[in-house]
C-alpha cells in the first residue's frame, strides 16, 4: 500500500471522527410543524406545556400554490410556550428541540 493511500485513509478517518463529535447545535435545532390540540384541560396561561400533534404538508411545489395540512393523530408532543400569550386550540406552530424538550414562542 502506498504512503499517499495510507495518509488519505487516515485523513478520512480523522474527518469522520470530527463530524461525529460536532455538536448538533452548530447546525441549528431540530424543528417540527405542529398544531395545538386540547388533551384534557387546555392551558389558560402562556408559560405552560401545550399538547401538539405533528402536521404533514402536501401540495404542488410551485410558486403561488396552496398547501394542505394533514394531522398525524398517532403522536402527541408536549411543547413549552415561551411567549406572552396562550395560543388558541388549532394554532399551527413550529416547535424547536432544546435539551430534550420542545419549545415555541407565541405572542399572539
Amino acid at each position: 500500500m502506498s504512503d499517499a493511500r495510507v495518509m488519505r485513509g487516515r485523513q478520512e478517518d480523522a474527518a469522520s471522527a470530527v463530524r461525529r463529535q460536532t455538536s448538533a447545535g452548530l447546525h441549528g435545532s431540530e424543528a417540527v410543524l405542529v398544531q395545538t390540540m386540547a388533551r384534557g384541560n387546555y392551558p389558560t396561561i402562556a408559560s405552560a406545556f401545550y399538547a401538539c400533534t405533528p402536521l404533514r404538508i402536501d401540495g404542488p411545489e410551485t410558486e403561488g400554490a396552496s398547501a394542505t395540512f394533514s394531522v398525524d393523530s398517532s403522536r402527541t408532543i408536549m411543547a413549552l410556550n415561551l411567549g406572552s400569550k396562550s395560543p388558541p386550540v388549532g394554532t399551527k406552530l413550529i416547535i424547536h428541540s432544546s435539551g430534550g424538550r420542545w419549545a415555541f414562542r407565541y405572542d399572539g
